[in-house]
């Protein structure tokens, strides 16, 4: 085990209810059963940050793209009692009751109250089950191995998992009843309001559902509803019925999307988007109307307005919305007007994360002392002692605990697991912990083990947690495809050579300095200015240097006073050896002796002969020896091989709003069976995702197109095995080539085509001189 430094973090500390995702059970009719479905989570706390999907959805691909995005802390099915499901059957119990022929009055009303409470059993319910398991598995949240602890939802929650929000809520509420919602226009409308078992039946036109959607209005019907619940009522599922807030992270979404479709995966789709980008409006039914033209109209604060569907292709997609965009009203100021943009569900943009949190209750400051390993791991010394947040009840309602900080984030990859974040001697069994926001989160409350009249602190988690350094991330990642990773030659130098500085930064800043040329001089390639004679020797070892090399070496931003401080600090480093030339008296050989080896007396490193330091050893011509400098073995192969171009690369990736903060990893290879099939220069672990990055000082990736190919392919798979979201292409050069270009498009459009995984590219250029970023467009 490495050696461990003491130091203290800064953490931000949110409070917020748990996010689910509700499987629902459902048959043909499968609108009436989402509506069901919508009426117990609406009366969840977290409900409206939560989302809920029918189970034929469950394995589209678009869809779980979108709930890895959302993140969710539960995926769990809901499972209806005998008398939900009556609602939607009525007579189910009654015909089942008749069926045991129980005859006493008494008795039947008692049997029938007990059926009514007990969870319908059902192939149906089975699916949904099934469905749940599966994305649980996928997304790797609350599995059985990693202790799960809430698979269902039931129509009366217990105290211990979820927390009513009627509990909660301070006003009346209201939504949308749900023997109204019979149609997906009417579903459309009720998944953004809420829906709630009250009486209203009245029926409303399906034009009046379709305008309600386009203008985030109520229908007269709904409206009657929350008139007749007060003045103050609020939506089921607004965040403010909750006492919460919803949070971004990242530069927000300006683009509106729109989802065409009226099957099951289409409002999936829409559900879960409406969590994960914001302004997003569901379009379920086939016949454009006029009422679609109001979604055309940009508004100030948009950028594009895109259509997308989970059951349409691009061509139905684009065909509905011509028709739909000719019967449009012009608007009065017509460049506002804009025609959307059609974009598969797996091309959908994801640059700001949203987070539904305790309206007062977040990002509370907090420091943590932390053990910080040799790898860069931080370990909690201590742990955060247990609070209740204002306006909750520790007896009453239970909740997250989300905590962030500024310098070490932790990407919410699915293979990162509750064991990859708590500490060595942390009790598993204390709380449910895993990586989520791009920090950790935690279940309020202890459920190992509470004796009976237990304190609050008793009660309440309090686990020691830990922040994985990337190394362990991306070993998680490989580990979960079973393949591994290693460092590769560069990236040891790398390491050696962030290890002399003090940090990767630190290196970072000297690839960006005036002082690497003057470490590409001690390398094979030629120096960047005329070297006095005898200021430089070429050895076995390597060139070495003396100050005249040095401080002939011109830069109008490094002049000789920081070139001569630069230099000690190099040597007090170990960047560089101070030392002397001198040769041997028993065979004709020069070699460097660093300064610490020196003395009156020394051994000839070639033959073994002693020695006396005099003036006929010295390689220099002066009466004294004049101090030379060699360059550390690591370091000069880092610079000679082009080691800068991935720092400088990472440098200004780290200057980009989305990568801060980040952590940096060196070059490594991935294996399989044993065998590396791909070098990836630097990898960044960001707040909401892992990128990979290859950096070359050319403008190609290889020296034909065969070879561009294989490496275009080679870096994408391993993207795919790590979990990476992003591929980062840096050169030095002013731009990348045409040719390199355009293989990375057909690559990228070939797997879209066959619904593979494919991350985002951007390709950086300039690196040194005037860099910038550009995203591949496919």
């Amino acid at each position: 085990m490495g050696e461990q430094a003491f130091s203290f973090v800064p953490l931000s500390v949110s409070a917020r209810p748990p996010r689910l995702v509700v499987v629902v059970p459902h048959d043909e009719d499968w609108v009436r059963w989402m509506a069901l479905g919508l009426a117990r989570v609406s009366q969840l706390w977290g409900g409206s940050g939560s989302v809920v999907v029918p189970a034929a959805a469950v394995g589209h691909a678009g869809v779980e793209r979108a709930l890895a995005q959302f993140g969710p802390d539960h995926v769990v099915a809901y499972n209806p009692s005998w008398g939900s499901v009556d609602k939607l059957f009525p007579g189910l119990v009654d015909r089942f009751i008749a069926g045991q022929q129980v005859e006493d009055g008494a008795a039947r009303e008692a049997a029938t109250q007990m059926l009514r409470a007990t969870a319908w059993s059902h192939a149906i319910v089975a699916q949904a089950e099934g469905a749940a398991e599966d994305l649980r598995s996928r997304l790797a949240v609350n599995r059985r191995e990693d202790l799960v602890q809430l698979t269902h939802v039931f129509d009366s929650c217990s105290p211990s998992d979820l927390t009513e929000l009627g509990a909660v809520a301070q006003v009346p509420l209201y939504g949308v009843p749900r023997a109204m919602v019979t149609t997906i226009e009417a579903l459309s409308c009720a998944m953004a309001i809420g829906v709630q078992e009250q009486s209203g039946t009245a029926e409303v036109e399906v034009s009046a559902w379709q305008a309600a959607m386009v203008h985030q209005a109520e229908p007269e019907a709904v409206s009657e509803v929350r008139i007749a619940a007060g003045p103050d009522a609020l939506a089921v599922r607004s965040h403010e019925a909750a006492l919460c807030i919803s949070v971004q992270r990242g530069i927000p979404n300006r683009d509106t999307l729109l989802v065409f479709g009226g099957r099951p995966e289409d409002y999936a789709l829409a559900e879960v988007l409406r969590q994960t980008h914001g302004r997003v409006s569901w379009v379920p039914w086939n016949e454009p109307s006029r009422n679609e033209g109001w979604l055309y109209v940009r508004s100030y604060t948009q950028d594009r307005i895109l259509a997308t569907s989970a059951s349409l292709n691009l061509d139905e997609v684009r065909e509905r919305i011509d028709v739909s965009w000719r019967l449009r009203i012009p608007s009065v100021v017509p460049e506002r007007d804009v025609a959307p943009e059609v974009v598969s569900s797996a091309q959908v943009n994801f640059s700001c994360r949203q987070m539904v949190v305790l309206r007062d209750a977040w990002e509370q400051p907090r420091s943590l002392p932390v053990l910080v390993g040799a790898e860069g791991t931080l370990d909690a010394a201590l742990s955060l002692p247990g609070e209740v947040p204002a306006g909750l009840d520790a007896d009453r309602h239970r909740w997250q605990v989300t905590l962030t900080t500024n310098n070490h984030p932790v990407p919410p990859l699915h293979t990162l697991t509750s064991s990859a974040v708590i500490a060595t001697d942390q009790n598993p069994w204390e709380t449910f912990a895993r990586p989520a926001d791009g920090g950790i989160t935690y279940w309020s409350h202890r459920f190992d083990f509470v004796s009976a009249g237990a304190s609050l602190a008793g009660r309440l988690a309090a686990p020691r947690l830990s922040w994985p350094a990337i190394g362990k991330v991306l070993q998680h990642a490989a580990a979960a495809q079973r393949t591994e990773i290693r460092p590769s030659a560069a990236g040891k130098r790398a390491a050696i050579a962030e290890r002399l500085l003090g940090s990767r930064t630190d290196l970072e800043r000297l690839a960006s300095s005036p002082g690497w040329p003057v470490l590409r001089a001690f390398t094979s390639k030629k120096a960047d200015w005329e070297l006095p004679p005898g200021s430089v020797w070429k050895l076995k070892s390597g060139l070495v240097l003396s100050w005249d090399a040095v401080a002939a070496y011109e830069s109008k931003d490094w002049d000789e006073h920081a070139r001569r401080g630069e230099l000690d600090r190099w040597a007090s480093q170990g960047v560089v050896r101070r030392g002397f030339v001198l040769g041997c008296c028993h065979c004709p050989i020069f070699e460097f002796y660093p300064l610490a080896e020196i003395t009156q007396h020394y051994s000839c490193r070639r033959c073994g002969g002693e020695n006396s330091l005099s003036q006929e050893r010295w390689k220099s011509p002066l009466s004294e020896p004049a101090w030379y400098y060699e360059l550390h073995p690591a370091v000069r192969e880092l610079v000679e091989n082009d080691g800068d171009v991935p720092l400088l690369a990472t440098q200004f990736l780290r200057t980009q709003h989305w990568a801060r903060p980040s952590l940096v990893s060196e070059e490594f290879e991935v294996l399989r069976g044993g065998n590396p099939f791909v070098e990836i220069d630097f990898a960044l672990a960001t707040l909401d995702q892992v990128w990979l990055g290859e950096a070359k000082s050319g403008d190609a990736l290889a020296s034909t197109a065969k070879e561009q190919k294989r490496e275009v392919c080679k870096l994408i798979e391993g993207c795919t095995t790590l979990g990476a979201g992003g591929l980062v292409l840096a050169t030095s050069k002013p731009r990348w080539s045409d040719a390199t270009v355009q293989i990375l498009r057909r690559e990228v459009e070939g797997r879209r085509a066959a619904e593979r995984m494919t991350p985002k590219i951007i390709l950086l250029a300039g690196l040194a001189t005037n860099p910038g970023l550009t995203a591949l467009e496919a």
